[in-house]
């Protein structure tokens, strides 16, 4: 399954494929390689023959859903392994990732409900009869459409990924820096774009996430940072839409002399202040060094 999933970045300029590259080195990319490498173990156990009871009724035993049933039974019976999951971050931490990544895997196979429930009803029993020691980490079924889910998991990924970004992005403001940049500013685009959805009293699951996110980066300042170093400004969504304060789209800093032609006179205006100061300052610097030669 290809990650990171950015379905949500509208611009085609070429620079897609070369943001997602890069966002695989992040923390979380890296541990959901890990994951997926547990989730392909097709090694067959008769502990794991509940995937087969509670999904009985899908068509034969090549379907991809019994497929990651009978996988995530075994990533639950080798538990005693679970702690290489934890290298660098919680457990806690860890094991919302992988919960998060098996509903994604889940919802892209089989988008039924009732096979839905079937199939985390299998784990969780599985689950209880193994002993599983993670109790803190149970296998956690979504409950969400696709799309509602996806929302959710571009506002979780953002979350978890944006402290890793923010301290990979130097001073220079290389290529490197300009892609971690640009994932900023289409996330944004994309935050607003859902903003009608989280009102008071929305019912959508996501909205809480997404009042996470705007605390996060207000309260600490992150919007300032990411003002200065990715040299962006605020702007509007729409032509017609409001600037919003908290969490806005962003664009480019103009730089004056790059303005268009429409903004031509205040530009000529700057340039004649500049040429007009050089003989000014020429002219005084020449009458301060006279003047102290001739202190001497």
């Amino acid at each position: 399954m290809e990650y990171p999933d950015l379905e949500y970045y509208e611009n085609n300029d070429g620079q897609k494929e070369e943001v997602r590259k890069i966002l695989k080195n992040l923390t979380l990319y890296n541990f959901y390689e890990k994951i997926d490498i547990e989730f392909k173990n097709h090694i067959e156990s008769e502990k794991c023959n509940t995937c087969n009871e509670k999904l009985s009724n899908l068509a034969n035993a090549d379907n991809e859903l019994l497929k990651l049933c009978k996988a995530v039974c075994n990533f639950i019976l080798n538990n005693d392994n679970f702690q290489k999951f934890c290298e660098g971050k919680s457990c806690e931490s860890s094991c919302t990732d992988v919960k998060f990544r098996l509903y994604d895997h889940v919802i892209k196979i089989n988008e039924f409900s009732p096979d839905i429930k079937n199939f985390y009803d299998a784990l969780n029993s599985i689950s209880k009869n193994a002993k599983f020691e993670m109790t803190e980490c149970l296998i956690t079924n979504f409950d969400q459409k696709k799309d509602e889910f996806r929302h959710f998991k571009y506002l979780y990924e953002f979350l978890s990924n944006f402290l890793n970004i923010r301290y990979k992005i130097s001073e220079k403001y290389n290529y490197n820096d300009k892609l971690y940049c640009r994932y900023i500013k289409e996330f944004f685009k994309f935050y607003n774009s859902i903003r009608k959805n989280c009102t008071r009293g929305s019912t959508y699951k996501y909205c809480g996430i997404f009042e996470q996110i705007k605390t996060k980066l207000i309260t600490n300042e992150q919007l300032i940072f990411i003002y200065g170093k990715c040299k962006y400004e605020k702007t509007s969504c729409t032509p017609d839409s409001i600037i919003y304060d908290d969490i806005p789209c962003l664009k480019d800093k103009e730089d004056i002399f790059n303005i268009p032609e429409a903004n031509s006179d205040l530009k000529n205006g700057l340039n004649i202040l500049f040429n007009a100061a050089i003989p000014v300052v020429s002219i005084s610097t020449i009458f301060y060094i006279f003047y102290k030669v001739n202190m001497f």
